[in-house]
């Protein structure tokens, strides 16, 4: 395992320049109490396109140190809270004939990304004169910082992903896949490194034994053979597991053994990337030669004051057959909507809500998520994935069972989708903010996807603010948006050629959802001050944006082509080659483009502005 976790490492660091770093290290190399000050994140321009991932002969485990005799100039490279893939944790070389003392070795840390050796405030520098005796510490950044988050998220960093999971793990994960079935299970990573350089230089978080999963509905695919990798799969990785609980799938010789390791378990539970426990990482399966298309998606969200998941792109290699390190192609990089971003994104006075995740479930009867109340008991719950029970209304915080009862608390949503079908307009007020919906819907018309909360019942959060349980729509998932044609099979019109009140959508029953048909569309309430004319407003401020610009689109763009461009041709093959990491950006097969899109859709909304009575 030391030998893969250094070849990652060589990977991923020697590829490009380490940061620069301000601040030393203890002089005693004891940093376990602290979190060390990170290079604050400024922007940069576009970064030079990396070369691609080839395959790294694993680093010899032993650094032998140069023997030394009594009154002789040593340097000592002193791993610190780390230690080198060896286990070793210091390192003593003699300068040569020259004076210089070269050493390119790296140690590593769990949790952290090592950030340079310093003697006080003095860094090594290889091209020095060493002419007394004394001792470099490594210094390293947590990778738990706020400003890692920042970074990862920063549309100017570069950002990169490996996994060294054995050749028996990625099996395991491959066999955890049954059609219909989500498999909650965790395999286990030696370790995954993750890439940030926002400017100052490539910082590289190492994290051990980190949970690998495959992620999503349709996407979930066999991938993985006796020759490898053949598929590429959307994944959650999960920086907290502990691999010790027979609840979470795992058999008995599966289990890690945490004896007399507390503190490393309660690290371990507490750690987390930037703030978050886990990320999702999913490949091009949607054919987007822009490859922004879902990330573009959520930026227009949160630039115009609606809660939306971050997403950037990055590059992703894996070990393959317990051997190379492949390149696995472009992938975008998912912040989670979880409690940690209630935490990070919502208000203050309102972030200990319920937070329900609103997709399709097999509980129960009704179309996906429409907020009917239909056979509302059994289609809200906790998933358990294990045995194959999903919910349409499934429960994200406030989980835990009432110590009396025993039972869980769903009331917040069968309370509201009660309320919400039994309602008038006028009263839906005191159920959803109505005025983050109407900005909502402006914005997701506009986005034209086909598998939205309006459309197809799917891919939504509500979250019920605490101050005043109004529920408010939290978007994900929009990777068929914006001129997306993968879902024109169905039976209903293009996107782009919908009408902003019409009740058409991609389900053959048409639109269900109560808020829509009190709300939005023809019928509803159209007099001064209703939501159906604040949506109207939207509209018409949205259509005026130079976010729908396709040459702000295209800049965008571009500058993740730059960065990436060579990572898109993987080496991985699946029949002729053509699936989603293996095409390249501009390289267009199926979709309209982002110009013909927006501008489709605009003539329609503008022809249609005023066509909201029946």
């Amino acid at each position: 395992m030391m030998k893969k976790l250094l070849a990652v490492l060589g990977i991923a660091v020697m590829a490009l320049p380490l940061a620069a770093c301000s601040f030393p290290s203890d002089n005693d190399g004891d940093n376990d109490n602290k979190k060390p000050p990170v290079t604050p994140v400024t922007p940069v321009t576009p970064v030079t396109p990396v070369t691609p991932v080839t395959p790294v002969t694993p680093i010899t485990p032993i650094i032998p140190s140069d023997p030394v005799e009594p009154g002789e100039v040593a340097v000592t490279f002193n791993a610190g809270s780390g230690a080198f893939g060896s286990g070793q944790t210091s390192v003593v070389l003699k300068p040569g004939e020259d004076g210089k003392v070269e050493f390119a070795r790296l140690p590593w840390r769990d949790g952290y990304a090592f950030t340079g050796w310093y003697n006080g405030t003095v860094k090594y520098d290889p091209d020095a004169t060493y002419t007394s005796t004394q001792t470099f510490t490594a210094t390293y950044a947590y990778g738990g910082e706020d400003v890692v988050y920042t970074a990862l998220f920063n549309e100017d960093s570069n950002v990169s992903i490996a996994i060294d999971m054995s050749d028996s793990e990625w099996k395991k994960l491959n066999n955890d896949y049954r059609e219909g079935w989500k498999s909650p299970i965790y395999r286990q990573a030696g370790n995954v490194v993750i890439g940030i350089d926002s400017g100052n230089g490539m910082l590289n978080y190492y994290y051990e034994d980190v949970g690998v999963r495959m992620k999503g509905n349709t996407s979930r695919h066999n991938f993985y053979g006796n020759d490898g990798f053949y598929n590429a799969i959307h994944m959650k990785l999960s920086f907290k597991e502990t691999f010790d609980d027979l609840e979470d799938g795992y058999n008995q010789d599966e289990l890690t053994d945490w004896t007399d390791k507390k503190a490393e378990r309660d690290f371990r539970k507490a750690r987390t990337l930037g703030g978050m426990t886990k990320i999702d990482i999913k490949y091009n399966s949607t054919l987007d030669e822009t490859y922004i298309r879902e990330l573009y998606a959520m930026k227009l969200f949160r630039e115009n004051g609606i809660y939306a998941p971050n997403i950037t792109l990055g590059s992703v290699s894996a070990l393959n057959k317990d051997t190379d390190m492949i390149n696995l192609g472009v992938y975008r990089i998912h912040e989670p909507v979880d409690e940690e971003f209630v935490l990070r994104h919502i208000e203050e006075g309102n972030k200990a809500g319920d937070l329900y995740k609103c997709t399709w479930g097999n509980q129960g009867w009704g179309n996906g998520s429409d907020l009917t109340d239909t056979d509302l008991d059994n289609r809200v719950g906790v998933n358990d994935e294990l045995n194959n029970k999903l919910y349409a209304y499934e429960k994200k915080t406030n989980k835990k069972k009432d110590k009396t009862t025993g039972l869980r608390d769903f009331s917040s949503i069968k309370d509201f989708i009660r309320a919400i079908n039994n309602s008038d307009a006028a009263g839906l007020g005191q159920y959803i903010d109505v005025d983050h919906f109407a900005k909502f819907e402006a914005i997701n018309y506009i986005l034209g996807n086909p598998d939205c909360i309006r459309n197809h019942a799917n891919n939504y959060y509500l979250y019920f603010r605490k101050s005043d349980n109004k529920a408010i729509i939290i978007p994900y998932d929009y990777d068929r948006c914006l001129g997306s044609k993968q879902w024109d099979n169905y039976n209903a019109m293009s996107s782009e050629e919908i009408a902003p009140y019409t009740r058409r959508t991609t389900l053959e029953s048409g639109l269900q959802n109560p808020l829509y048909i009190k709300l939005i569309v023809k019928g509803a309430p159209c007099d001064e001050g209703s939501v159906l004319m604040k949506y109207r407003a939207n509209l018409l401020e949205m259509a005026g944006s130079n976010m729908l610009k396709p040459e702000t689109f295209n800049a965008l763009k571009d500058k993740y082509k730059a960065r990436y461009g060579s990572y898109t041709k993987t080496n991985i093959k699946v029949g002729d080659g053509n699936f989603g990491n293996n095409q390249s950006f501009d390289d267009n097969w199926i979709n309209m483009s982002y110009a013909d899109y927006i501008n489709a859709k605009l003539t329609v909304l503008n022809n249609n502005i005023d066509n909201y009575r029946n």
